[in-house]
């Protein structure tokens, strides 16, 4: 019997009212299969495949129903290679779970023991006349190739570099983040596993990944030799391994190594040409790039010295390379970080960091998340809400782009479209982390805002959403966990602690101190303003409220409802204050509707006025 012969469906000729039915396009149940889009949707709704997977489901559907024996497959999808039988058995097993189907339910695949598989669903080419368009992808495409790096496991001799083992392949992780076709899980996640014993198919089942990539560095001679390998996380097998011996300057081309290699084993269609745009991960020289690996390292602990050190490192970085965008991104968040650990006021230089980044590579989603907040905190959170959807047009599979929007969106009063920014962020990553805490808060649905603030370590919304619950107690015993660090967030902490110990008086005077003497962001002075009111200090909460809007953060809702401001709404001053956010709040809508925000994030469009809830 002939096998893997790639069957052709008899064409007949087509009816003066018939289009030709095509044989690059086949229908099976609810699929529809493009060979020269390489597109699979079901019911219109594309899914994300690895290449090979596409391959095989290729060959099954344009085998007339015929038997395909192995061997025959393994040479087909891997030529010129030796793989195991093992290999084709996982691939089958993962179309089967794109598919719905399963061993017991053979809807699709058949499996004949000992020989190989058949297609068994009945197929039909698909007749589409010249002019109509290809699969259409949907508003949101379907999440991309899911994947997690793992911290690179070291051997004792690595003592000078002990860095690389984090910091390597959280550069390749980072670079694979900007590529659309990948959902990147962060490297904390995989912290949450053991170092050494971690399964696959529990890191699939908790991480929620297709794949993984971990790795080893260790001593070689003089220098250091790399190995990756690149794993199938539902099944456990190894997609590729590789070793790379390297002089420890050379690490940037290891680097760049792995990050082809993960590209073209999982991307359809990624050429020379396509990878290329990869080096904007990578820093012209080893000593930049070197420079760059110990920055982000040490940019992991927030302390002050830290963050000197790390701004240090990323100027080191640029002066040997300019062109690095990465670098001028995270260095304008240094920047930003250290002034607010009281340091000299620094936002000019943060401000030109990130444009030189911008100007650099416009598409760059780290500098677009990184550069949200503190745009916000400028005042500018409407600009940074349309940035953002802008940069999603193109990059839709990030995590990282959806989560800044909730920070954005909550700022202009969207609280609704920051909570749908939120829910699609988890989506394509459940373990992203986002302020939704703060938006919940917003809307005085305090137990969500609990929730989702977390066991993480915080410093102060969920013990004010303890008190705002009548939980004083427990906010009290939380706060008093937390004095060794009250210095980081001195007056909202402390006032809150006043207002815990019945001290009016003592809260009071935080607050006005704060206000004179201290660097606040909009949302703080917001939530100043609510102690100021709940103290019975009128004059001084209004005053906040004032300037928390003229400074960027509004939000209606809080402004109509929250009880803690109601012994501010019988003075004129706050109406006029409660009106000028209504009004900003609904330009803030306009644009964002403007942008196509509802579709992005896939929002209700009957009703647009549930934005401004």
């Amino acid at each position: 019997m002939e096998t893997l012969k790639l069957f052709q469906f008899p064409k007949k000729g087509p009816t003066p009212e018939e289009p030709a039915a095509r044989d690059d396009l086949y229908v099976f149940g609810p699929f529809q299969l493009d060979i020269t889009q390489h597109a699979l949707a079901r019911s219109g709704t594309i899914l994300a495949m690895p290449p090979k997977c596409f391959d095989l489901l290729c060959m099954l559907v344009r085998s007339n129903g015929d038997v395909l024996d192995k061997d025959h497959l393994m040479r087909a999808l891997w030529p010129g290679t030796f793989v195991e039988e093992a290999n084709l058995s996982n691939l089958i097993a993962l179309l089967r779970k794109t598919l719905g189907d399963s061993p017991g339910r053979s809807e699709f695949i058949q499996t004949i023991p000992k020989v190989g598989y058949r297609f068994a669903a009945q197929v039909r080419a698909a007749r589409r006349a010249a002019d109509q368009p290809e699969i259409a992808p949907p508003a949101h495409p379907g999440p991309g190739i899911r994947i997690i790096v793992f911290p690179f496991r070291s051997d004792s001799g690595v003592t000078e570099r002990e860095n690389l083992g984090f910091s390597l392949p959280e550069a390749i992780s980072s670079s694979l983040a900007e590529l659309n076709a990948f959902v990147v899980r962060s490297m904390q996640l995989a912290l949450g596993f053991d170092p050494l014993k971690w399964d696959p198919r529990r890191v699939a089942r908790e991480a929620g990944v297709d794949y993984i990539l971990a790795g080893t560095i260790a001593t070689k001679d003089r220098g250091l030799r790399v190995s990756a390998q690149l794993i199938e996380a539902v099944q456990g097998t190894v997609v590729w391994s590789q070793r790379w011996d390297v002089d420890p300057v050379e690490l940037m081309n290891v680097h760049q190594a792995v990050v082809h290699v993960v590209v073209r084993s999982l991307v359809r269609g990624a050429g020379d040409k396509s990878l290329s745009a990869l080096q904007v991960g990578i820093p012209r020289t080893a000593e930049s790039y070197d420079a760059y690996l110990l920055a982000n390292q040490l940019s992991l602990k927030r302390t002050p010295e830290n963050m000197a050190l790390a701004r240090d490192l990323y100027i080191a970085c640029l002066e040997k390379d300019s062109s690095f965008a990465p670098a001028w991104a995270r260095l304008g968040r240094c920047y930003r970080i250290l002034e607010k650990f009281g340091g000299s006021n620094a936002v000019q230089s943060s401000q030109s960091a990130f444009q030189r980044a911008f100007a650099l590579n416009p598409d760059l989603v780290l500098a677009h998340s990184l550069y949200t907040p503190i745009q916000a905190d400028l005042g500018d959170a409407l600009p940074a809400t349309i940035r953002l959807l802008h940069s999603l047009e193109s990059h839709p599979n990030s995590p990282e782009l959806y989560a800044a929007l909730v920070h954005a969106c909550r700022y202009c009063g969207l609280l609704d479209a920051s909570l749908a920014a939120h829910r699609r962020a988890i989506e394509l990553d459940p373990n992203v982390r986002t302020s939704v805490a703060h938006t919940y808060f917003a809307l005085l649905d305090f137990e969500r805002a609990l929730f989702w603030y977390g066991t993480r370590e915080g410093l102060y919304l969920d013990a004010l959403a303890l008190a705002c619950s009548g939980r004083k107690q427990e906010a009290a015993s939380l706060l008093w966990t937390r004095r060794d660090r009250f210095a980081s967030m001195p007056s909202a902490m402390r006032s809150l602690e006043a207002y815990l110990k019945d001290d009016p008086a003592g809260g009071i005077e935080i607050l006005r101190t704060a206000e004179s003497t201290e660097i606040l962001e909009p949302e703080i002075r917001f939530y100043l303003a609510r102690q100021a009111a709940k103290f019975g200090e009128p004059d001084l909460a209004n005053r906040l409220l004032s300037q928390s809007i003229e400074s960027g953060y509004w939000s209606p809702h809080a402004l109509q409802h929250d009880p803690w401001l109601d012994s501010l709404r019988t003075t004129e001053r706050f109406n006029r204050l409660r009106e000028t956010a209504e009004r900003r709040q609904e330009e803030a809508c306009a644009a964002f509707l403007e942008a196509g925000g509802e579709r992005l994030l896939c929002m209700p469009t009957d009703n647009v006025h549930s934005l401004m809830r």
